[in-house]
């Protein structure tokens, strides 16, 4: 009985995670981050050890819901595969770069990864707050390769260090310096999250193991499965909502997600 509880729970918070993915091109990791932070505080890792299986399992389930959201933008005709690919394989790159680093030293620890966790939310609330009141852009906009390869390795960078999916850097960069639409932004993240979680959860599968509690893998399947499920159900519908509401709806609703989290973050 306990088992399906826990598998119940993680399966919600899993859709919730999902829900915000389709909705604002975030991936879910934010919210996936807060679950392993809780769920894996109880099996008894050390500091460096816990970083690298939240952010690792984070990305796991962060694939689901950027594929799922990803198929649905395909359906609506909201899909921009040569962007995708671009910044996507640039991320890809710097995702696994500096997991590896990671990897391979202690000096990542839970404290210094949460106030980097709490700064970048802080950040991006900020700027996004400052931001509400401007135009929103209906052009059809176009980054240009290098801004895309450039853009890659900042989302990919953050993710590495974060777990959070690299969509938080993404939409801002796309939305604010490049002026894109924003309902385009999010297709373009969604893709790209997939490109990234796809390629740094194979690397994570096969290179990546610590001694995790009894475990060398650093993916704890019986957690990051859950998750992926609910992520992976709930997307579609979060993509859906976002294509009935507007850009200033959108941007509205990630900073008060942005705020809880924060909140959440020092508080607890």
């Amino acid at each position: 009985m306990q088992e399906i509880i826990s598998f119940t729970t993680l399966l919600l918070l899993g859709s919730i995670g999902g829900l915000l993915a389709g909705l604002l091109g975030i991936g879910g990791g934010v919210v996936y981050v807060l679950i392993f932070s809780h769920y894996l505080s109880n099996y008894g890792l050390n500091e460096s050890a816990i970083v690298q299986a939240i952010i690792a399992n984070s990305m796991f389930a962060i694939l689901f819901a950027g594929i799922s959201g990803s198929y649905k933008q395909w359906k609506n005709k909201n899909f921009y595969p040569s962007q995708m690919f671009i910044t996507g394989i640039a991320a890809s790159l710097a995702s696994i770069f500096f997991g590896y680093i990671i990897s391979i030293g202690t000096w990542y620890t839970k404290e210094r990864f949460t106030w980097l966790f709490i700064s970048l939310l802080i950040f991006i609330a900020i700027r996004l707050f400052t931001q509400r009141n401007k135009v929103s852009y209906e052009l059809d906009r176009n980054a240009n390769k290098l801004q895309l390869f450039l853009t890659g390795l900042s989302s990919g960078t953050i993710s590495a260090f974060s777990g959070i999916g690299g969509g938080v850097i993404i939409v801002p960069i796309l939305t604010d310096l490049i002026k894109m639409p924003i309902k385009k932004v999010t297709s373009i993240s969604l893709g790209v999250i997939s490109i990234m979680a796809i390629l740094t959860s194979l690397y994570n599968f096969v290179f990546h193991k610590i001694v995790l509690h009894d475990n060398s893998q650093v993916i704890y399947l019986s957690l990051a499965l859950p998750v992926a499920l609910g992520s992976l159900i709930a997307a579609p519908l979060g993509v859906q909502i976002a294509s009935k509401i507007s850009a200033k709806n959108i941007r509205i609703v990630f900073i008060v997600f942005l705020l809880l989290v924060i909140t959440k973050m020092i508080l607890f």
